[in-house]
């Protein structure tokens, strides 16, 4: 699990730096997506992973987490993982 944390930080350091690039993130997204299928990954596993995002960001910015911010986190969250779960259909 502590590489899997790692990887989930770095694709989303990916993400938040690509903005300018939608495009391009989200084909690298649906790549990723695509491996996420060989490895059996469910839908209740992105839940599971997008809850444990939003609680940690919650915990750690304490009151810079914002109803703002949290809905900004949920919305990328949710694209990223809608990426990658379509590219696994798609496949």
């Amino acid at each position: 699990m502590p590489e899997q944390r790692k990887k989930l930080m770095q694709m989303i350091g990916v993400a938040v730096r690509g903005l300018d690039r939608v495009d391009e993130t989200l084909a690298a997204v649906a790549e990723l997506g695509k491996r996420h299928g060989t490895y059996e990954v469910t839908d209740e596993h992105y839940d599971s992973v997008g809850a444990a995002l939003l609680w940690t960001l919650e915990k750690g910015l304490e009151e810079q987490f914002t109803p703002d911010v949290k809905e900004a986190w949920t919305t990328v969250y949710g694209l990223l993982a809608g990426t990658m779960k379509g590219a696994v259909v798609d496949a």
